[in-house]
């Protein structure tokens, strides 16, 4: 196999920093709780969001400890987060206690993201849905500045729905983004999915819009067929990031064996993830991995990599 357009043998090599989303298997830990509608009352919801805050800090800890230092909260961090039934100024009643988190995060050098769910849709039809979006946006983006992070710490989110004309689909995501306040815009980043958004469509939004474009190569590869054609669209999503949004993020994973295509495995193929980064610019860049074994599945995947000298070790 050749080598790694990122291996230390490259005079232009940059670092991939590796990241995992939400939850971390190696811990006892869980800073997800929440409830229902019927019982979101006040002090319900203040109670879980101390003890969510609360049990977060280890688990960062951990990617510190570790050396990760790409990781996507989950959106249930705040239960009702973008939900009226939340009234609770907890981004100013919990202060100290994102203050504490922001501390641990800046320390560990930690970039935190979030990826807000398959119902914000931004190109949706229904003003209500549109609405809701972007009040889900709007706390997504308040939870990142209450933990003291820049414009390089962002929000994901796909292009949603496409509703019988995918450009008239993109023209409303386009004007609905122009609404959005400019803490959330500044944040905001599209991903190409694997059925109705594809590379290109998220380059044109990103093009109309500005927001940057993250890759996702797994969701391209189930789309197109194509796993030999990754240079060319990598370079042009990351041509659609600017000095303030921090390194181009891209996400990665391995298709679940006997399950429906899309469904993500368990762990990362090092075979698949090698020959994606054969194929990468040689620029520093930050690699989502989204597989069911989270923290585990990272750590495998590293010694893996460094057993091949595909890559030089991450700080």
């Amino acid at each position: 196999m050749q080598p790694s357009a990122l291996s230390p043998q490259h005079p232009d090599s940059g670092a991939v920093r590796l990241g995992y989303a939400c939850l971390c298997l190696s811990l006892d830990v869980r800073y997800t709780r929440g409830t229902i509608l019927k019982y979101a009352q006040p002090e319900r919801l203040r109670a879980l969001i101390r003890g969510n805050l609360q049990a977060l800090a280890p688990v960062l800890e951990f990617n510190r400890q570790i050396g990760v230092r790409v990781f996507r909260l989950s959106s249930d961090l705040i239960p009702f987060g973008g939900h009226p039934v939340n009234q609770i100024r907890w981004w100013e009643e919990l202060g100290p206690a994102f203050d504490e988190l922001g501390r641990i995060i800046r320390e560990a050098g930690l970039r935190v993201s979030v990826h807000p769910g398959q119902y914000t849709v931004l190109s949706a039809v229904r003003s209500e849905v549109v609405e809701a979006a972007m009040a889900d946006l709007v706390y997504h983006a308040r939870l990142l500045d209450a933990l003291g992070t820049d414009a390089s710490h962002k929000i994901v989110i796909h292009g949603g729905g496409v509703y019988g004309d995918k450009a008239a689909a993109m023209a409303r995501w386009v004007e609905s983004f122009r609404r959005l306040p400019e803490a959330v815009q500044r944040r905001l980043i599209v991903e190409n999915d694997e059925r109705l958004f594809g590379v290109e469509d998220v380059l044109e939004i990103s093009h109309r819009s500005g927001a940057p474009v993250v890759f996702d190569a797994f969701h391209h590869r189930v789309m197109s067929g194509r796993a030999d054609d990754y240079r060319r669209w990598l370079e042009a999503a990351f041509g659609t990031w600017q000095a303030g949004d921090g390194p181009p993020k891209i996400h990665f994973s391995s298709q679940a064996p006997g399950l429906r295509p899309g469904a993500h495995a368990r762990l990362v193929d090092s075979d698949e993830f090698a020959d994606f980064l054969a194929q990468a610019p040689p620029r520093p860049f930050d690699c989502m991995l989204e597989a069911k074994d989270k923290d585990k599945a990272l750590l495998l995947l590293r010694e893996q990599l460094a057993e091949r000298q595909l890559v030089r070790p991450v700080a």
